[in-house]
């Protein structure tokens, strides 16, 4: 009995300190999304590609699609939501619901509008999309969106 007492106390405390753990990670993903949205908003590439991994693919890709765009657009990225799905360290996943203002959506190219559209450069006004995350040099950092840009009503979200 006394065993049994032991393993279920044990339990619940690991149970509680995964909980913390994965609080904690959540807000440091939530940081790292913040980061890179006031990157993104004050144009500022360099503090953009520092708020990335590495290991992102298509880096220099996206770095030079950035300068173009910050050149071509002025718009601002406000994180709606960041729920952190799973972690697997060094890695994490998160579901992020953003809201992206601009007052022209055009692109020069059908290929440059749908890698922005992609890439979360210039996604519909109100998106939620699946992105992972990688913990490097003691900051975690944007890895790579991992799903489709799902277009959310905001009028219907916001009434929820």
């Amino acid at each position: 009995m006394k065993k049994c007492f032991i393993s279920i106390v044990l339990f619940f405390s690991m149970s509680s300190f995964a909980f913390c753990v994965d609080k904690a990670v959540e807000q440091k993903v939530n940081e790292a999304m913040q980061r890179n949205f006031d990157a993104c908003n004050k144009e500022d590439v360099r503090a953009v590609m520092n708020s990335c991994s590495n290991e992102m693919p298509d880096r220099d890709k996206f770095e030079k699609e950035s300068v173009s765009f910050f050149a071509e657009k002025d718009i601002h990225y406000s994180l709606v939501e960041c729920e952190l799905i799973e972690i697997k360290f060094p890695y994490a996943l998160a579901r992020i619901v953003q809201d992206t203002y601009v007052q022209n959506r055009d692109a020069p190219t059908k290929p440059q509008k749908a890698y922005r559209n992609s890439s979360a450069l210039l996604p519909d006004e109100r998106v939620e999309y699946l992105n992972t995350f990688k913990f490097e040099n003691g900051v975690w950092k944007l890895l790579v969106i991992v799903s489709e840009m799902k277009q959310v009503n905001v009028d219907k979200a916001e009434a929820e």
